[in-house]
């Protein structure tokens, strides 16, 4: 018997979407422009689940209860699954989702151009901005804080799926999606972060050398569609990594090494060209 083929965002969610969410929601500005961009960006999210490799419907109902949640944090790290994998498909890359099942696993294993593992993460407003927000308040910019989030977040919660890489002796990187308070205002944290990590802090000494790399992404949503900056994203190499990833296969991004040695994207960026259209 072939089981029945599951979709996203059917009538009867757009249905409980209209009546049940609240102020806090991503939901609310989808249902709001429903016959515009918030149409085109479920629409999106409908065709890249759909042709998501997960042959389980039990796993890929797992994703599904991510991307139709009311809470925004949770739908945000199924969406960058989704948005990453779309962004590895454009770079000609050959990949498999890996389900975590009873162990953490990363959420990717790619194949090619070279043989390496992939979790992606998600960094979500901080609980002292969104009090600040909520109670009318504005926030400082201070680059610290958000910094010392990202080292806990990939010293704690990512540790074992970091470590996966190497014990089948393989490289691993950590792809971060930025939604903090300041990203998307040009604030420029990708800067920071090569300061701190590879400048005179020397952040990585703090990481597990099982990190060959860390990739910070700035991803936005321009009229439906889902975008990722080439000018606020970055890849930082781990210059004490267990096992090191070749520089040539993130040659489409900005990429940093010690001594903050700098490696453009092979693609110039023009004023035309700012982002990768998913």
């Amino acid at each position: 018997m072939v089981s029945k083929q599951l979709s996203v965002f059917d009538n009867h969610w757009l249905s409980l979407a209209a009546s049940q969410a609240d102020n806090d929601s991503w939901v609310k500005q989808v249902v709001k422009d429903i016959k515009g961009s918030g149409g085109i960006y479920l629409c999106i999210l409908r065709i890249w689940f759909q042709r998501f490799p997960l042959k389980s419907n039990k796993v890929k109902g797992h994703l599904k209860e991510g991307l139709e949640s009311f809470n925004t944090k949770d739908h945000l790290g199924a969406v960058n699954e989704l948005s990453w994998w779309e962004l590895m498909t454009s770079f000609g890359w050959s990949a498999q989702p890996l389900p975590a099942f009873t162990t953490s696993r990363p959420d990717f294993h790619i194949l090619t151009p070279t043989d390496f593992f992939c979790e992606v993460t998600t960094l979500n407003v901080s609980e002292k901005d969104r009090m600040l927000l909520d109670s009318g308040k504005g926030v400082r910019l201070n680059h610290g804080p958000t910094i010392g989030r990202i080292l806990r977040k990939i010293t704690n919660s990512k540790k074992e799926q970091i470590e996966y890489g190497a014990s089948k002796k393989k490289s691993s990187i950590l792809v971060l999606f930025d939604y903090t308070t300041w990203s998307g205002f040009g604030a420029r944290l990708y800067r920071e972060l090569v300061h701190y990590l590879l400048g005179e802090n020397f952040g990585f000494l703090s990481l597990p050398s099982e990190l060959s790399a860390m990739i910070y992404t700035e991803r936005k949503v321009i009229d439906g569609h889902i975008v990722i900056s080439k000018e606020r994203s970055a890849v930082y190499h781990n210059p004490q990594a267990v096992y090191p990833i070749p520089e040539t296969i993130f040659q489409m991004m900005r990429q940093f090494f010690l001594r903050l040695d700098e490696v453009e994207p092979s693609e110039f960026i023009t004023t035309k060209d700012h982002w990768f259209l998913l």
